[in-house]
């Protein structure tokens, strides 16, 4: 066997793919890395998705595709409420089989080489769809970027509409808007009588109209930000656009003219309070309300809900502060709305920006304050108490711009090196042939065979639809990988010094987004941290993003 990488240590791979493909996309408003979900895998078996082909060819005309029925794809999309999917659940709360085991996490020593950032679609803009993304721009007055960002949420909602399934918050057609926004935004950009959110041009014309209302070409990242509240959106859709270049126009490496600003907010409580509301607290609120746009008045309610619940962490215990946070949430708010507030990578409930971020994100989900207030505890009393509480706690807030440092690359991913990788079977190599693979997983796969051979035992076609608890898999969307061997040494060797094992390791130490927010094996590599160990998973690694 021969000998693994240099210490791991201070690893940056910025692979900008923060966004799950277009195979498998979801919105928000989040968010965002979350922990890791609880999925196990079945057997290797045919799945019943075919590889995805493209649903518009050079030539065609354009009709509307029959909608689709709903399904568990998690899409993005235009909402005025985020997917309300079950989010990841904490490791603590996933407890390993009977026999998988638990052992210390080994000093890392296997490592990645770090590569260029980008997350570049696998395959092109149709050539058919083009026309449609340039006058939707012009109509609508997106500037000389905006047939690429047009093409990058549609590359990312829905493939260029090779994936039109209902996502599992209701968005739906090419662009996945949810139907309320759609009523406020659709438009019949063909003429035929009707606003259409399955027809391409009606579609792609009505995300135009939305991205113009909501600040571009001014704010890019304000635009995009609002079709879908998510960092990790943001920086697909802006760098997948750097990548397309000006659509007809200039060279693919033009950049974005303005750069993306984010706003923060700065804020002082009422004097009777300062003393009262610990600085990071405070810090918490003020990041959590901008990023959801809850404004000055979403600090404070953040606050109030604060002060009711746990008095800032201090009415608590630690168990407590573990199970539900000092906001109170609880397990089932947690799985769908878990954000990992500070963009540590972990996404943990007694942290106060994990845990203001996740109230927050559902306070914007509903609508409102007093909705979200009210849906996080169904009493008049409660929502009535906490802002009775902000109205005291108010005091001043200042509100600006920083620059958000995002990459817009002009370089591609490493590209996977296919003398270091073995496949089990002709549907793998199809899925990665026909753009089925979440470039998030292409980019592990990259990143990985660069300096290490790895066979892979399942992908996307050669598994299964559904894990053996009934969820749907998320090898279904081709964001998952299962891999059997490492530089020739079975993934069976389960020591925490062997191939299998410091892969895992190496992996569950990867900054977000790169980070996989699934991960399994054997045993427990990252103890507190996301991955967990399953005894059906003592033959492999499985890697996968739930988003």
């Amino acid at each position: 066997m021969r000998r693994l990488g240099p210490i791991f240590a201070g690893l940056v791979l910025m692979l900008a793919l923060a966004a799950p493909s277009a195979i498998a996309d979801e919105t928000p408003a989040a968010p965002e890395t979350e922990e890791a979900i609880g999925e196990t895998d079945p057997p290797a078996s045919q799945t019943e998705a075919p590889a995805p082909q493209p649903s518009v060819k050079q030539g065609a005309t354009l009709a509307a595709p029959k909608q689709e029925p709903a399904s568990a794809q998690q899409g993005g999309g235009v909402t005025a409420k985020p997917d309300k999917q079950p989010a990841p659940q904490k490791k603590s709360e996933a407890e390993p089989e009977d026999g998988a085991r638990q052992a210390p996490a080994a000093p890392p020593s296997f490592s990645i080489p770090l590569l260029p950032g980008s997350s570049c679609a696998t395959y092109g803009v149709p050539a058919v769809l083009v026309p449609i993304y340039q006058r939707a721009a012009n109509t609508y007055g997106l500037g000389p970027q905006g047939s690429s960002v047009l093409a990058a949420i549609n590359g990312i909602e829905t493939a260029f509409g090779t994936n039109l399934n209902v996502s599992s918050a209701g968005a739906i057609g090419w662009m996945q808007f949810m139907p309320e926004t759609w009523s406020g935004y659709g438009v019949d950009a063909n003429g035929d009588g009707k606003a259409d959110p399955y027809d391409p041009e009606d579609a792609i014309f009505a995300a135009a109209n939305y991205l113009r209302a909501a600040g571009a070409p001014g704010d890019w990242y304000a635009a995009v930000f609002a079709y879908n509240h998510a960092d990790w959106y943001v920086a697909e859709v802006l760098a997948n656009a750097q990548c397309y270049g000006q659509l007809g126009g200039s060279a693919v490496s033009a950049a974005f003219e303005l750069t993306p600003k984010l706003k923060v907010l700065s804020c002082n409580a009422a004097k009777a309070w300062r003393k009262r509301i610990p600085a990071e607290y405070l810090n918490a609120f003020e990041r959590a309300a901008a990023r959801y746009g809850l404004g000055k008045r979403g600090v404070w309610a953040l606050a109030g809900v604060a002060r009711l619940e746990s008095s800032f962490g201090r009415g608590m215990s630690k168990a407590e502060l573990r199970k539900h946070g000092p906001l109170g949430l609880v397990g089932s708010e947690w799985k769908r709305y878990a954000v990992d507030g500070d963009d540590d990578g972990r996404i943990r409930r007694q942290d106060p920006d994990d845990s203001a971020a996740t109230l927050a994100r559902m306070i914007w989900s509903e609508g409102g304050l007093r909705a979200g207030l009210f849906e996080h505890n169904h009493a008049k009393w409660y929502v009535d108490a906490v802002l009775a509480d902000a109205d005291k706690i108010e005091g001043k807030c200042k509100t600006s711009a920083v620059e958000w440092a995002l990459a817009l690359p002009n370089a591609v991913i490493a590209p996977i090196n296919w003398d270091n990788l073995t496949l089990s079977n002709e549907l793998e190599q199809q899925d990665l042939a026909n753009g089925a693979i979440d470039p998030r997983i292409v980019g592990l796969l990259g990143a990985i065979t660069q300096s290490h051979q790895i066979t892979i035992s399942a992908l996307r076609s050669d598994h299964s639809m559904y894990t053996v608890e009934g969820n749907v898999s998320n090898h279904y969307f081709g964001r998952a990988v299962d891999i059997a061997a490492v530089d020739g040494v079975s993934c069976t060797d389960t020591s925490p010094t062997a191939p299998c094992a410091q892969l895992a390791i190496t992996l569950s130490q990867l900054p977000a987004p790169a980070m996989p927010t699934e991960l399994i094996y054997c045993f427990d590599v990252d103890g507190p941290g996301p991955a967990f160990a399953r005894a059906d998973h003592c033959n492999h690694v499985h890697a996968g993003y739930d988003r």
